[in-house]
């Protein structure tokens, strides 16, 4: 990990009891979010998701140039409140950033791999190391589960997060064509004995979303 490695903030939410009906609100705010940091210095690309199972989840990605171009706009309390109130008021929260860990550069969510089309999914994995475990051993058994993963019809690409601010916090981006291509991944004889393997190390959590806004994408010119 390096002083200027990338930054990819990575922000859980769920619609409030009172809100759960307000998901188009919410991705209008995302829009306003959207605008408003592009406008930033150090900004590489933002995306909104929506949980295709559960759609009052939502997950919005920044990528930073570095953690400092994230301070800069964290530490900018007017500005922050400015475009996150929205989301506070819909929704709570949950969020974790971190430096790329794993990946290679045209895999890891900032290089210049072809944007994913507009029916990409993606596989959201959270994981929290349980007490006492090795930081190093997950990490090395986290490396053998993506060898599995990539070689699979459908997968684009992944980025490992590792949080700045919980260092036993871990999230995976894992993007895929469409719903279809992880489906037989997530259910394979392969995935449950790398799950069970990864258990031993971390609490896992995950969820399947829909790509619902994607900057990258946006830049793609028209054909």
């Amino acid at each position: 990990m390096t002083a200027n490695a990338p930054v990819v903030a990575v922000a859980h939410f769920v619609l409030k009891d009172k809100h759960k009906q307000k998901g188009a609100e919410f991705e209008k705010a995302y829009q306003s979010y959207k605008e408003a940091v592009s406008q930033r210095d150090g900004l590489l690309r933002t995306a909104l998701l929506r949980g295709i199972s559960a759609p009052d989840s939502f997950v919005i990605l920044t990528w930073w140039r570095d953690a400092e171009a994230h301070r800069t706009v964290v530490g900018d309390w007017q500005f922050f409140t400015a475009v996150s109130s929205r989301f506070v008021y819909l929704a709570s929260i949950t969020s974790v950033h971190g430096p790329v860990l794993a990946g290679e550069k045209a895999a890891d969510g900032v290089g210049e791999a072809e944007a994913p089309a507009a029916d990409a999914a993606v596989a959201l994995t959270t994981f929290t190391l349980r007490e006492g475990a090795d930081q190093r051993a997950f990490e090395e058994a986290f490396l053998g589960h993506v060898s599995f993963v990539k070689a699979n019809d459908g997968f684009l690409a992944h980025q490992l997060v590792h949080s700045d601010r919980e260092s036993g916090s871990y999230v995976n981006i894992g993007w895929w064509t469409g719903p279809q291509a992880y489906a037989p991944v997530l259910h394979s004889p392969e995935m449950a004995a790398d799950a069970q393997r990864m258990a031993a190390h971390a609490e896992v959590r995950g969820g399947l979303y829909a790509v619902a806004v994607d900057t990258a994408r946006e830049r793609v010119p028209a054909v």
